[in-house]
């Protein structure tokens, strides 16, 4: 379990649909597509402070990189122009895995859950109703309360705000991990993957997808 465990991937967010599962039920999956993406270097405890693997993914033309990452990418004998890189720690040396090896989705063979990790979408400027799911006042009779935050300090004593106090202010761009999700389909050809329910991130964008501890 500790081997399928370290396996991580990159995929990317496709969108959402709909499929039946196996008691005639209909559910909603997110589809993500395992993008290409190769193993650009191993890490050591000598040398890196700790075990793990790093993946490079997302091409860009060779002019767009810097020289070295140009450089980085030739000497791991990786001819692809990745721009992106990510890492997987892991509690033991690697194995299974070799420098310049390509991951598919292949690597997902016989995994039923994933721990799916993303950047939450971004909101903005909201208030604390809509950031923290607070109480709103009542809207009629002449309240001229609805929406506001409402009493923030103390008495005398300590007659402050306390930190940590939940008020308005920037909502989304987290990081977030979604754990035991299941995993409702799986084609190896195409590399994409149907994930039951929702995870963290907009179309279009990266997420970290580990198989869950718990199967």
């Amino acid at each position: 379990m500790t081997i399928i465990r370290e396996k991580g991937l990159i995929a990317t967010k496709v969108g959402m649909s709909r499929m039946m599962d196996d008691f005639g039920k209909m559910i909603p999956v997110t589809l993500l597509k395992v993008e290409q993406q190769t193993v650009t270097k191993i890490l050591t405890p000598e040398r890196d402070g700790y075990h793990g693997y790093q993946i490079g993914f997302f091409t860009k033309s060779e002019k767009n990189l810097n020289k070295a990452d140009v450089t980085r990418l030739r000497k791991s004998s990786v001819e692809e122009n990745y721009s992106k890189f990510r890492e997987f720690r892991t509690a033991n040396p690697v194995s299974g895995i070799s420098l310049g090896e390509v991951l598919p989705a292949a690597h997902l063979e016989g995994v039923t859950r994933l721990d799916i990790s993303g950047l939450t979408k971004g909101r903005g400027f909201q208030g604390s109703v809509k950031r923290w799911g607070n109480a709103i006042g009542r809207m009629t009779h002449g309240s001229r309360f609805h929406r506001r935050t409402g009493s923030l300090g103390m008495c005398t004593t300590p007659g402050r705000v306390m930190k940590g106090k939940k008020m308005p202010g920037h909502y989304g761009c987290e990081r977030r991990t979604i754990k035991n999700l299941v995993l409702a389909d799986f084609n190896p050809d195409s590399n994409i993957i149907a994930i039951k329910g929702s995870v963290p991130g907009n179309r279009g964008s990266h997420v970290e997808i580990r198989p869950s501890i718990k199967q």
